[in-house]
């Protein structure tokens, strides 16, 4: 019987695993990776080829150009809003929880909220936000007129207040270390309206106080439940 030689395996000489293979969905969690350790300037097409260790030439095969990324980017983020149950007794809470909900995955991706604002709900991720906002509407009996213009609306005023959360995180100056900036803020704000002249100003030196009372959070929900009122008609 002929001797078995055992053929050894052939190695590769690359020094590092094989690249995963490109796709629509890598570029984008590459893309959205480095909004998660800077903000949304940090992403161009050359960045995202540098990350996935390619040439930003072989991104134009899934993506024609940076608005067309940033486009997919915000519908993905989109996509890890958690849905509400419909239900009739509870719907406005349930449209405070679905833009909470909306908010908070905005906020984990600083500046991708920019690409929201006059942008066409058009990818899987926005349309299924308003498709649950919709439901909730007709489940606490509001017509469809008010409930489109709400939602609408609902979603203009989150994207909003993410935007302006993105930009005060740039402006934010560092604070000492016994406060932190937020609470340095509206400290310095507070002074501001207290020391103006009252003759000229008497409610802002009036309300100071009141003024800066409430986080971002009672703030937010504060008009997401004044926009659903106004479906109302009242």
């Amino acid at each position: 019987m002929p001797e078995i030689r055992e053929v050894d395996e052939p190695k590769s000489r690359r020094d590092r695993p094989a690249k995963p293979p490109l796709s629509r969905a890598v570029i984008t969690a590459a893309a959205l990776e480095l909004v998660r350790r800077g903000d949304l300037d940090a992403v161009t097409l050359r960045k995202v080829a540098e990350r996935l260790d390619t040439g930003p030439a072989s991104l134009y095969v899934y993506v024609a150009n940076r608005e067309e990324l940033l486009e997919r980017m915000l519908d993905q983020v989109l996509l890890e809003v958690p849905m509400v149950r419909v239900q009739t007794r509870s719907w406005e809470a349930r449209l405070v929880e679905l833009f909470s909900g909306m908010l908070e995955a905005l906020n984990r991706y600083s500046g991708i909220a920019h690409v929201g604002l006059g942008s066409v709900p058009s990818g899987p991720g926005q349309l299924r936000i308003s498709e649950n906002a919709l439901a909730l509407f007709e489940s606490g009996g509001i017509p469809d007129q008010p409930a489109a213009w709400a939602t609408d609306a609902l979603l203009l005023y989150t994207f909003a207040n993410a935007v302006e959360y993105a930009i005060e995180r740039r402006r934010m100056p560092t604070a000492p270390q016994h406060k932190s900036p937020e609470t340095d803020y509206v400290g310095w704000l507070r002074d501001l309206y207290s020391s103006l002249p009252e003759n000229e100003y008497p409610h802002l030196t009036r309300m100071a106080v009141t003024l800066t009372t409430g986080d971002d959070a009672e703030r937010f929900e504060f008009g997401l439940r004044a926009l659903i009122r106004g479906a109302h008609g009242d």
